[in-house]
């Protein structure tokens, strides 16, 4: 009888000493993938020192900046001017606030110190706000802005000299973005 005990017992001892751990009829789980990382985008200065070719858009406002700053970069000769953004690499666009002029009317009723009859008088004066002049550049693919600026336009009288102060401000603007690209020599010291 010794031997059907020792061979239920060797079977038992088989099952337990090959089995580390409970036994379990569910599959181990998979190991989670690997976080992926979000690509690091270029570079602001590397995607303006690389781009090629531009598409000019104005938001708002006055058109003299636009046209100031579309030329002037245009001359540039740094960049092709294309018409859509699939086959641009920057976008730049433009807009202008402000520079609006209003005349200003006022009434007033009352009595005169002087002699105590009613009095009525009319008070009128022209109001100027200077012009803001905004220039964005921007990635055209993820529109992510890689160059803004903001340039006062001084307000004027006249309208031809409000129209050269935006012209000024526009070049100003202009300007301060060549730089950007291509900053100039450092000043030699007297």
């Amino acid at each position: 009888m010794r031997g059907p005990h020792l061979s239920t017992s060797l079977v038992l001892i088989i099952l337990w000493g090959g089995v580390s751990g409970p036994v379990s009829s569910q599959q181990p789980s998979p190991s989670p993938p690997p976080a992926q990382k979000k690509p690091v985008p270029e570079p602001a200065k590397n995607q303006l020192a690389n781009a090629k070719t531009v598409l000019f858009t104005r938001a708002r406002g006055n058109g003299i900046p636009f046209d100031v700053i579309k030329s002037t970069v245009e001359d540039w000769g740094r960049f092709a001017t294309v018409d859509s953004r699939d086959k641009a690499d920057l976008v730049v666009e433009v807009a202008t606030s402000g520079g609006d002029s209003g005349i200003q009317v006022s009434n007033s009723e009352g009595t005169s110190p002087l002699d105590g009859r009613p009095q009525h008088s009319t008070h009128s004066g022209v109001e100027f706000s200077d012009a803001e002049v905004t220039m964005t550049v921007y990635d055209a693919k993820s529109k992510r802005v890689l160059w803004t600026g903001t340039e006062k336009a001084k307000s004027a009288m006249k309208q031809t000299t409000r129209e050269n102060n935006l012209v000024q401000a526009a070049e100003h603007l202009a300007s301060k973005f060549h730089d950007k690209l291509e900053p100039p020599p450092p000043k030699e010291r007297d």
